[in-house]
């Protein structure tokens, strides 16, 4: 288990890429940041999500460093 929790982090921070990527072609009324935050501005929640997705790539990629040690 120990050796998958870093391929699991990038999966989830590649999910959260992702869903930003498809907030940008998608118009919508309210964008669901996280929990019960929401947001009417497209750019909040593109810069939210890739902020996040990116700090828990950085974090997945830092433990599949420190494994591999």
């Amino acid at each position: 288990m120990k050796n998958a929790i870093p391929y699991i982090y990038i999966v989830v921070g590649l999910s959260f890429i992702i869903k930003c990527i498809y907030a940008l072609f998608n118009e919508q009324e309210i964008y669901y940041l996280i929990f019960s935050l929401k947001t009417e501005s497209k750019s909040t929640y593109v810069l939210f999500n890739l902020f996040l997705g990116g700090l828990i790539i950085y974090s997945g990629i830092r433990r599949l460093k420190k494994n591999k040690k």
